[in-house]
């Protein structure tokens, strides 16, 4: 056993007895980590100093067991709590699905540094911008493009020609990409997107999340290419997300 020390976003809990609860978190060193965290729960009728809120950046201590998975947080330290998200219905479900995508497609002990630090800008980004929807967006391509699940965008997934400019295409979440109209023939799967929506797809991966504030995206080409992930996601992970069924997201 060993005292680990680090940045972590609060991603999940579940009760454990009266007093504790398991916790869930990412974090920058050590990737997914659950946590025991013995007498940190709340308590009806008295507000818990020690209690760890959802959605909440800390630096935790926790002591790493060997031969388990289930560690034993032993110290919090509050970063930031994003208080405007909490006050924000739509924010808050954004950011409730981005740490539902965290959870659902990194392992345990799996670190990546770059993923924490987008995470957490993210939520710094969604917390600030009035409209939060392009900052979800890019959230979602560079989590695909880290964990190594980015979609084909440049070009038709089978042929490798160049998508038409002004007609709609195929996006194929079995071939992974985009198909242009002759390599689509007569397959059945896939959903109709415009080729504008998939350009433009394409490029989210590469911005800067800290810069967000000045891209604009036509409202129309937003909900094409969150129609194109929710698709993806859902197959890439054979369900459908609680976060999808909140109406705010639902309106992207």
């Amino acid at each position: 056993m060993s005292d680990c020390r680090t940045e972590a976003i609060s991603l999940g809990r579940t009760d454990y007895s009266n007093s504790s609860q398991i916790i869930t978190f990412y974090t920058r060193d050590f990737g997914k980590i659950h946590t025991l965290a013995k007498g940190f729960k709340r308590i009806s009728g008295r507000h818990s100093s020690k209690a760890v809120d959802l959605l909440t950046h800390y630096q935790i201590l926790f002591i790493q067991k060997e031969h388990s998975s289930l560690h034993t947080l032993t110290d919090t330290v509050l970063r930031y709590n994003y208080p405007h998200l909490r006050s924000n219905l739509d924010k808050y479900y954004k950011a409730s699905y981005m740490a539902e995508l965290v959870n659902r497609f990194t392992l345990e002990n799996d670190p990546s540094a770059q993923l924490f630090d987008i995470f957490l800008n993210t939520l710094t980004g969604i917390e600030a911008d009035a409209d939060s929807t392009v900052q979800l967006l890019v959230f979602e391509m560079k989590l695909l493009k880290i964990l190594g699940y980015l979609p084909l965008w440049g070009h038709c997934v089978s042929c490798k020609n160049s998508l038409p400019q002004l007609a709609n295409v195929c996006f194929d979440a079995k071939a992974g990409g985009a198909l242009c109209g002759e390599c689509r023939g007569k397959l059945r799967n896939g959903i109709m997107v415009s080729s504008g929506a998939v350009r433009i797809a394409g490029r989210l991966a590469e911005f800067n999340v800290k810069k967000l504030e000045r891209v604009k995206i036509q409202l129309s080409i937003c909900v094409e290419i969150e129609k194109m992930l929710r698709y993806y996601i859902g197959s890439l992970l054979n369900k459908e997300l609680n976060s999808w069924r909140c109406d705010s997201l639902n309106r992207v």
